[in-house]
């Protein structure tokens, strides 16, 4: 499948105006962004028939001239995959490793009758595997490497799990609040899990990532029930190194759809962006299960 670039689109007035209002800020005029919602209800036997899934996603070439950002995602009555790659610099073809990488993991998930349950650490080993043959037969990217986060979702026994390999990141939230997030696979986290401090050393160094030589060891959730209102973000580490967790959240929580969460967490990467002349590409990618906007403003309302 090909990884989804969409062109920019412009919000509605009435859009624009509530998040003005909620906010207090002005909401950009340009977005790249993707959204579909699966109202209609499953029919097979044994479907949660109120498990509606949406989702939105925005990426930025930021200061840099090209994108190596690749995002994609496939949806079913039974099942569906989220996926976002960050194609990683300082050798030729991260673009090509992204995209290489999304495709690999697309194609392993509709390609296979294995279980759900099954499926998270086959896909992303499918993609790491892509990679390196990739590498094999195209010597002018035989160093290429990316990092990958990918969303699972069992529609039918309303389940999920995801896995990575890298620093791009899923962060998981309930009723409005962060419930956890992946772990990098860099040198300055691993540093910290020991307890020593990570001074001095760059954070986007890795010792983990799809295409480097040697075995890798995918990081895995495991199986986690879904309740209506959970919500998922997936980025790259362009997006979290200019957003803090905290604004995430709270923009989550001021919002009462998909697409203006993702207006916003935009908007903010963009404006730090600007600010502090980060020049590496950013990337989201938001999935809401049920309705969130439910259960989160009933959470947070005096």
């Amino acid at each position: 499948m090909e990884p989804l670039r969409e062109p920019a689109s412009r919000h509605g007035a009435g859009r624009r105006g509530r998040l003005q209002r909620r906010l207090r800020q002005g909401v950009p005029s340009r977005l790249r962004r993707r959204s579909q919602a699966l109202s209609r209800a499953a029919t097979r036997p044994g479907c949660r028939r109120d498990m509606n899934v949406s989702h939105a996603h925005f990426t930025g070439a930021g200061s840099r001239t090209s994108n190596q950002d690749c995002i994609g995602f496939q949806l079913s009555e039974d099942r569906a995959c989220f996926v976002v790659s960050d194609g990683i610099g300082g050798a030729p073809g991260g673009e090509v490793a992204a995209r290489c990488a999304v495709d690999s993991v697309l194609a392993c998930w509709s390609g296979s009758e294995r279980p759900v349950a099954e499926l998270a650490r086959a896909c992303v080993k499918a993609a790491n595997a892509a990679i390196v043959a990739r590498q094999e037969h195209d010597l002018a990217h035989r160093h290429m490497s990316a990092t990958v986060v990918a969303l699972f979702l069992d529609r039918r026994n309303a389940t999920a799990q995801w896995a990575h390999v890298g620093d791009s990141r899923l962060y998981r939230f309930r009723r409005g609040a962060l419930l956890d997030r992946t772990r990098d696979h860099s040198v300055t986290q691993r540093m910290s899990d020991a307890g020593f401090p990570g001074n001095g050393i760059s954070p986007n160094l890795l010792h983990m990532a799809l295409g480097m030589r040697g075995p890798i060891s995918p990081g895995h959730s495991g199986v986690h029930s879904l309740q209506d209102g959970d919500v998922f973000l997936l980025c790259t580490d362009g997006f979290w190194q200019l957003v803090p967790e905290k604004t995430i959240e709270h923009r989550l929580r001021i919002v009462q759809s998909v697409d203006d969460w993702i207006c916003l967490l935009e908007h903010e990467a963009s404006r730090s962006c600007e600010h502090s002349g980060h020049g590496d590409n950013y990337s989201a990618l938001a999935v809401w299960i049920g309705r969130p906007e439910n259960v989160t403003l009933m959470n947070v309302r005096p």
